[in-house]
């Protein structure tokens, strides 16, 4: 399962890394509980063992899927008609964030930022919010995985999601 030390995405609140593992008494019954701190929000939780499998918790990417994620933020070839364009797409990109793959991160973003650039007042105010929060998403694994900086990261978002 998971070690002390893992670098794990649990979804909906990105990357972060597993600093303890503690056997708690509740109700008199023994459950061991993983203790995640995500840096990136300076948030810690605390996960039951036997809600791992069913709350998403998964290990990060490796190094050699970053290519995959680079291709996966390109802006989508025009995946709106301008009657959708005005028409916020918070539950379908809510739906996406809260998957925990970052590949559903992506494509947010890739969608959005096509979205944002047909549109002559910018995005929706709820599009905006899931925009921003699929780039602190991704942002928060990319530190893991490639031990960058927050800025490096929001750099290699914005690098691969600008139109050709």
């Amino acid at each position: 399962m998971f070690n002390v030390g893992d670098h794990v995405v649990y979804p909906y609140h990105g990357a972060g890394t597993i600093q303890d593992i503690e056997e708690k008494d509740i109700l008199g019954q023994k459950l061991n509980y993983f203790v995640v701190y995500f840096p990136l929000n300076h948030v810690t939780l605390m996960l039951p063992e036997n809600r791992i499998d069913s709350s998403g918790l998964r290990k990060i990417i490796q190094t050699k899927e970053i290519e995959e994620l680079a291709t996966a933020l390109k802006p989508a070839e025009d995946n709106a008609s301008k009657k959708d364009a005005a028409r916020p797409y918070s539950k379908e990109n809510e739906t996406l964030l809260k998957s925990g793959c970052i590949l559903d991160a992506a494509a947010v973003i890739s969608n959005l930022t096509s979205k944002e650039g047909e549109r002559t007042n910018g995005l929706h105010m709820e599009d905006r919010k899931n925009l921003d929060r699929a780039k602190q998403f991704i942002v928060s694994e990319l530190m893991l995985v490639k031990n960058i900086t927050e800025e490096e990261a929001y750099r290699f978002i914005s690098d691969n999601s600008k139109g050709a």
